[in-house]
């Protein structure tokens, strides 16, 4: 029955340390677009009802922000990138909270004035700190000149947030920089907090034509693949288990053959054939609780190790893009453990079934 057991470990510590890598890239991951993105938008607003909308925040007691943002033309002499520039009221605090712990240079003299733009996109365009880019409206064009409406702006810092596209496509400046510059219809309200949605039901009712967007609703197809990811690398620990649970079947079944004459005593002294089958039940829900016990206590050892001396970076240098810590909830350990417990109690029931069914004299005198 050893084989079963260390299955059972095995798939269970492969559950657990799978959930818990994958809980913890989704945390870091998802926290820091939550952020940069921020927990919710209120779009499409007029200018006729903004200080109305502001005023209705205000007093539901809702942080808010102005913010504003569009895709335009970043240039540096004849080299250009189409890049989303996205211009924040309290760009300073964002900085802080957001782009600080991602900073790679920051010219201190220029942090009020200046773009901030991802490593990638400064490499592409060869820009350093310091350096005037051009931006430019495609889609504005200046009337007297037939060209696109330009600013100059001077690169101020330079970011490595390591997610998606934003180190390659996304820029940020201060909302005042782009208030007479970008369109009053890409203006924007950047919330502190998502709204529950009855909220959003009776703003939407209040101010009919705007748009409330969930940092989510950006990233949707990114969040679906992450979590079917971690769904099938779930199903391949689980699958393990089910290969422990088939092999312990298999032994269970051998172990009746052998307990044909102890199983005939048994019925012969009065046992009923229910007693005889949950001896059987009995072992594999031993077996699953103690098994799974081990291999759960085992991740648990492991995500610690990771706490103390980053384990994982240890074992995988150079394969992590960022550093993630391993997390693994309460719901997730109870889920594992039942889930073990039920493939093997199942995995019993054919044992225990034959055990129970066998008639007392014939297994008397079985010989093997």
């Amino acid at each position: 029955l050893l084989f079963p057991f260390a299955g059972v470990i095995i798939g269970c510590l492969t559950v657990a340390l799978t959930i818990s890598i994958m809980e913890g890239m989704e945390y870091t991951i998802f926290t820091k677009l939550k952020n940069i993105s921020f927990p919710g938008k209120i779009s499409n607003i007029s200018l006729r009802n903004v200080d109305e909308i502001k005023e209705y925040l205000t007093k539901r007691q809702i942080n808010f922000q102005d913010g504003i943002e569009d895709q335009v033309m970043l240039m540096k002499g004849g080299d250009f990138r189409l890049v989303t520039i996205h211009g924040i009221e309290k760009f300073t605090v964002f900085k802080e909270t957001v782009l600080n712990s991602n900073l790679m240079e920051e010219d201190p003299a220029l942090r009020q004035s200046g773009l901030y733009i991802g490593r990638s996109l400064a490499l592409k365009l060869d820009i350093i700190l310091g350096d005037t880019l051009v931006i430019a409206l495609p889609n504005h064009i200046n009337l007297f000149t037939g060209l696109p409406m330009k600013r100059k702006i001077i690169v101020s810092g330079i970011f490595e947030l390591e997610i998606l596209d934003y180190d390659q496509q996304h820029i940020f400046t201060q909302l005042n920089k782009l208030n007479d510059f970008l369109p009053d219809t890409q203006h924007y309200l950047y919330l502190d907090e998502g709204l529950q949605n009855n909220f959003i039901t009776e703003l939407k009712e209040e101010f009919p034509g705007i748009r409330y967007k969930f940092w989510e609703d950006d990233h949707s197809s990114f969040i679906s693949a992450m979590k079917l990811e971690k769904f099938t690398y779930s199903i391949i620990g689980f699958l393990i288990i089910a290969i422990a649970g088939f092999t312990l079947m298999s032994m269970m079944s051998l172990s009746v053959i052998q307990k044909v004459p102890q199983i005939g005593i048994l019925r012969a002294i009065g046992a009923k054939r229910m007693v005889i089958g949950k001896i059987f039940i009995f072992q594999a829900i031993v077996t699953s609780i103690i098994s799974s016990t081990i291999g759960i206590f085992l991740s648990l050892v492991v995500i610690q190790l990771d706490v103390r001396y980053n384990l994982i970076r240890s074992l995988f240098p150079g394969g992590l893009f960022f550093d993630f810590p391993l997390i693994l909830d309460q719901q997730y350990i109870v889920m594992i453990m039942a889930i073990s417990v039920i493939l093997l109690i199942l995995a019993g029931i054919y044992p225990s079934l034959k055990a129970a069914s066998l008639d007392p004299v014939q297994a008397i005198g079985y010989q093997r």
